[in-house]
């Protein structure tokens, strides 16, 4: 824990006893990366007020020891509503309303993930583990969608030889890759800013700066393809052995997985092709070795 999140630790602590102290909340949470234990020298400190009541009034932000701290107020139904959501991970082909749902809510379930209560002089975590699970899956499936998104425009750039586009979208993908590892690893996923302190350095660093998108054959995009699909395995493993890979020709031209609750499927862009645990293990075999 560096100095700039002791420093903000401590004023966070003192205005939720303030706020605790004073009736104005019957419960204060640090929330983002200051409460997953990451600060700069500039960052704020993002504070939430359980207030009872429907509509909970709008705090003002204040400056403490010439740092700012953000006060956000919630009411308690408005937060059960949202931990209601981390419950089951129930998306299907034919119904995704549910996952645009939650996908128009990751940034305060992401709080909720980091948020640490403020009880008896101590931060402690709010979610249960069972809670922060179901946050894993919906992360991991949230930044597989983005991937899919950020691979199609990719490919298509790549057609048509946009060369600066290519290498701005090539980096995009990177990142949200790095954020995809460290969803599946268990952490929130935070400002792209952190996401090199999610992992380790050296697996950061080769990570960053290698996608080489490229017209001729499709070996650059493999490592995308693994990257994801162990993401996705890692939430949800399959034991059976390979059955038969899909009938879809080259397993690496533009092909990425996806897992919803009615089972897996390969897309390339608008295409979706349902496929079984044991065809999907095949396909993932087919790509080859890492280093291939």
């Amino acid at each position: 824990m560096n100095l700039s999140v002791q420093s903000r630790r401590r004023i966070a602590a003192s205005v939720a006893q303030e706020l605790l102290g004073s009736g104005a909340a019957k419960k204060v949470w640090l929330e983002g990366a200051l409460a997953h234990g990451f600060a700069h020298a500039t960052s704020d400190v993002d504070l939430r007020g359980i207030v009872p009541g429907s509509r909970p009034p709008a705090w003002e932000s204040r400056i403490v020891d010439g740092i700012r701290v953000d006060l956000h107020t919630s009411s308690p139904e408005e937060i059960a509503e949202l931990r209601a959501l981390l419950d089951t991970f129930e998306v299907r082909r034919d119904d995704l309303t549910v996952f645009r749902r939650v996908r128009s809510a990751m940034a305060d379930l992401r709080n909720l993930r980091t948020a640490l209560s403020y009880d008896s002089g101590v931060w402690q975590p709010l979610l249960t583990p069972a809670e922060r699970e179901g946050y894993r899956r919906w992360a991991v499936a949230d930044q597989t969608e983005v991937a899919a998104s950020l691979a199609e425009d990719l490919i298509g750039l790549l057609i048509d030889r946009l060369e600066l586009p290519v290498e701005v979208t090539a980096r995009k993908l990177e990142l949200c890759l790095l954020a995809l590892d460290g969803a599946a690893a268990g952490h929130p996923v935070l400002g792209d800013k952190w996401l090199p302190l999610l992992g380790p350095t050296s697996a950061t660093e080769r990570a960053l700066g290698t996608l080489a998108p490229s017209t001729h054959g499709w070996l650059w995009f493999r490592p995308v393809q693994r990257r994801v699909t162990q993401a996705l395995l890692s939430c949800w493993p399959v034991h059976e052995r390979p059955g038969t890979a899909p009938a879809i020709g080259d397993p690496a031209a533009g092909w990425l997985p996806q897992r919803y609750a009615d089972g897996w499927f390969l897309r390339r862009g608008d295409q979706k092709i349902p496929v079984t645990a044991q065809s999907l293990i095949a396909w993932y075999s087919a790509l080859g070795p890492v280093g291939a």
